[in-house]
C-alpha cells in the first residue's frame, strides 16, 4: 500500500475517543485500512490526506445512521467488510470515492440495501 497508513494511525490515535463510537480503537483502524486499501486498488493512487477533524468525524459516525425514517440503524465493524467493497463498484456522477463522500449522506445506508439485494455467490 502507497498510503502512509501508520503515519495516518498516528493522527487517528490522537483525535480517537471513546464517547465517539462504540468501537474499540482497532477496529476503527481495521475500517479505516479497509476502505484506503479498497481507494488504492479502485483508484491506483493512495488516498488524499485528510484532515484530524474530517477524521474525527468519521470516527463519530462511523457505527450507526440515521435512515429514512429518523431511525439510527448500528452498523457492526464487519459488515464494512461488504459496505466498502459495494460502495467501489458503485457508479456515481462527480464522485472521486473520498472517504468523506462514504460517510456522508445516506452512502452507507444504500449501499446496504445493494448489497442486501445481490444474490449470494456459490
Amino acid at each position: 500500500m502507497k498510503f502512509d497508513f501508520e503515519r495516518f494511525r498516528n493522527i487517528l490515535r490522537i483525535v480517537y475517543a471513546d464517547d465517539l463510537t462504540s468501537y474499540p480503537f482497532d477496529e476503527v483502524s481495521n475500517v479505516f485500512f479497509q476502505y484506503f486499501s479498497a481507494y488504492e486498488d479502485h483508484t491506483g493512487r493512495p488516498h488524499p490526506p485528510i484532515l484530524a477533524e474530517q477524521i474525527r468525524k468519521i470516527v463519530g459516525r462511523m457505527d450507526s445512521w440515521d435512515d429514512d425514517f429518523s431511525r439510527t440503524m448500528d452498523v457492526e465493524p464487519y459488515q464494512y467488510e461488504y459496505l466498502i467493497p459495494q460502495h467501489f463498484k458503485t457508479k456515481y456522477r462527480r464522485c472521486d470515492y473520498n472517504i468523506n463522500h462514504f460517510f456522508s449522506g445516506r452512502i452507507r445506508e444504500m449501499r446496504y440495501y445493494d448489497y442486501l439485494g445481490e444474490p449470494e455467490e456459490e
